[in-house]
């Protein structure tokens, strides 16, 4: 962890990592409640939940040099940006991720499953929402991403995420455990990175409204 750190602070990110609780209960716990891996971060933005939800669902990750390096550098590909703008639906389709609940302004979460220590990440394409749930193929994985947004007093919202991951049959676990322990500061350096993209376009764009 002080590795992680100390590449956020050279990194210039605001994002910070997170411990949740059991008061602090979230919808992905509905999708997810027992898991082999966990992390979660979360950042402080001067915008309402629902701006913040808006500039999530229309951001392009791909556009952050950070993501992009990183992401090159776990598949072997170069990675380019997105020349047609879309909102996070339609960039999901066809990826193998699926949104397994969206309330606007509240909480947004996402699932996959596959082979994720793969460099291709092993994803399966075929899977729906209600494959989800019930998705316990032995050797593979699923994840549960969530976007939280909690208010704070003053108008400012919190946006949190978290990431579960549970595996299926003993190779399916420690194969996912060397590869955490190999690429989890690298991870959360691209969910640090995402958030604080956020924030930068939502504060940005209340600026410009103001």
């Amino acid at each position: 962890m002080p590795v992680l750190q100390s590449m956020v602070a050279a990194l210039g990110l605001v994002c910070k990592i997170v411990t949740t609780t059991a008061t602090d209960r979230s919808r992905i716990e509905e999708f997810l409640p027992t898991h082999d891996v966990s992390a979660s971060y979360q950042v402080r933005i001067n915008a309402s939940p629902l701006a913040v939800y808006q500039c999530l669902l229309h951001s392009d990750f791909n556009e952050l040099w950070v993501v992009r390096l990183l992401m090159t550098i776990r598949t072997g590909k170069r990675q380019p940006r997105n020349r047609v703008p879309n909102d996070l639906p339609q960039r999901l389709q066809g990826t193998g991720f699926v949104i397994l609940h969206n309330v606007p302004g509240e909480e947004l979460v996402v699932g996959v499953a596959g082979k994720f220590w793969r460099p291709d990440g092993g994803r399966c394409l075929d899977l729906t929402a209600g494959d989800f749930g019930e998705f316990v193929r032995p050797g593979y994985a699923k994840a549960a991403w969530n976007f939280r947004f909690r208010i704070e007093s003053g108008g400012c919202t919190v946006l949190s995420t978290e990431t579960r991951i549970k595996c299926f049959g003993r190779a399916a676990l420690w194969k996912l455990r060397l590869y955490w322990s190999l690429i989890s500061p690298f991870s959360g350096l691209i969910r640090m990175a995402m958030l604080s993209g956020v924030k930068a376009k939502a504060e940005s764009t209340l600026r410009q409204t103001s």
